[in-house]
């Protein structure tokens, strides 16, 4: 327990923890309830995947807004903008080689930061060569979140991903830095029959690369109707493995990002975690909100993605 005060005093010295709740997720609590499409999660591909990971079929993108072309992004964001729009985050469904086809609404984006300043504009890429590197970077998106996934064979089996492996994910993180772009490499736990081994060294390799901060989430499968029941994962694995980011850059912002374990056990992961001194957690529990509150933690509540950039 001294250990976990001196952490919390010390962060407490430095900044607030921030506690992620965007809009597209309705979030009540008796500390915070956020306010409805503040942020806004879009898929430029309607709800069409080609890839159709087994932990998700596409059904994922069934809960977002459809906006396929420039003119209905556009149209979508200066809606919204006059209700209190604050961010968005631009994903879809990846083709089969893993990429997520932005051709058609570059242009809107582009015209959504140069109309929109204030609105922020997050891009969950797959994978990406020089040219869409580029074109992120010309269109001036404020961060672009990507999968970061160290075991071939979860992204074989998972994943449909053939003939890729690890140094694939490693290669656009690359690249987006080459650009100056802000990265957020996404670490997805538990892929294998969840035991962590291979997030260490992902872990490792996004720092070496530059990495502007780390999103840890938990595999789940998005429906009970799908077949793919994932193994769990132990609370002191996921302890252990955000504890070693910290200590390899204890500077560099780490996430519990939107995909973790249910019920007590994510207020008994939250409070470790607090204590540890992350930076930001999404949508966090009554408890884990009470521990801040206890241990004189500022805090703070923001409606936009747990990425910290």
């Amino acid at each position: 327990m001294d250990y976990i005060k001196r952490n919390i005093r010390e962060k407490y010295l430095k900044k607030p923890l921030i506690f992620s709740v965007p809009g597209s997720k309705v979030y009540i609590s008796s500390y915070y309830r956020n306010r409805s499409k503040s942020f806004l999660n879009i898929s430029v591909t309607g709800d069409c995947c080609s890839l159709l990971c087994k932990h998700c079929r596409g059904l994922l993108l069934k809960s977002m807004h459809a906006a396929q072309t420039s003119e209905k992004l556009v149209r979508l964001v200066d809606r919204s903008s006059k209700k209190g729009l604050e961010g968005i985050l631009i994903s879809g469904g990846f083709d089969k080689e893993g990429r997520l086809c932005l051709d058609d609404v570059m242009p809107g984006i582009k015209k959504i930061k140069a109309e929109h300043p204030g609105i922020k504009v997050m891009v969950h890429t797959g994978f990406v060569d020089d040219d869409a590197a580029l074109g992120l970077k010309e269109a001036s998106v404020d961060g672009v979140l990507t999968n970061l996934i160290g075991s071939s064979q979860a992204i074989s089996n998972i994943y449909n991903l053939e003939n890729i492996g690890p140094s694939h994910f490693y290669r656009s993180i690359e690249t987006l830095k080459k650009h100056g772009l802000k990265v957020s490499p996404h670490i997805i736990m538990g892929i294998d029959e969840g035991s962590l081994d291979h997030e260490f060294a992902a872990v490792e390799k996004a720092i070496s690369l530059g990495a502007d901060s780390l999103v840890f989430v938990v595999i789940k499968r998005v429906s009970k109707k799908l077949a793919f029941l994932p193994a769990p994962v132990g609370q002191q694995d996921i302890i252990e493995l955000i504890g070693y980011a910290k200590k390899l850059s204890p500077g560099l912002p780490i996430s519990l990002g939107c995909a973790k374990p249910a019920g007590q056990k994510t207020a008994s992961l939250e409070k470790s975690l607090i204590g540890m001194g992350i930076d930001s957690i999404a949508f966090p529990s009554e408890k884990a909100i009470g521990y801040a509150e206890d241990n004189s933690l500022a805090y703070e509540f923001v409606e936009k993605c747990c990425a910290v950039l």
